[in-house]
């Protein structure tokens, strides 16, 4: 398996399926991090509320 060393740029690695992933990945938008760990608050206080209620429920 060829390996890309720090020489080579993008229009030297051959066309594959590979390559297509690759660009996807370096034309693919940064993720919005605040915005990503609100949604993952908001899942976690829901889940919580979720397995209080149940905890109730059983007792």
């Amino acid at each position: 398996m060829a390996s890309i060393n720090c020489y080579q740029t993008i229009s030297d690695i051959p066309e594959s399926q590979g390559k297509e992933v690759l660009l996807k990945i370096l034309n693919s938008p940064k993720a919005d991090c605040d915005k990503l760990k609100k949604i993952a608050a908001d899942y976690e206080k829901k889940a919580l509320e979720m397995m209080q209620a149940e905890s109730r429920e059983q007792q």
